[in-house]
């Protein structure tokens, strides 16, 4: 019943949406989501090592 509702609720313009197609998308986002995520943990990482190594030292 859900799948049958999915397939109709995503009918669009140039034709019928396949529930293959709406799979196939939702991988693909997810990857993209994923490479985000991992760039997003690299810099975070980058900008913290530079910070140790860099950042202003207490003078006495």
């Amino acid at each position: 019943m859900m799948m049958h509702f999915l397939t109709k609720a995503f009918d669009s313009i140039l034709g019928p949406v396949q529930m293959n197609d709406i799979w196939k998308s939702l991988e693909l986002m997810g990857k993209g989501m994923l490479g985000i995520f991992i760039v997003m943990v690299l810099i975070f990482i980058l900008i913290f090592c530079l910070n140790r190594f860099t950042g202003n030292k207490k003078e006495d």
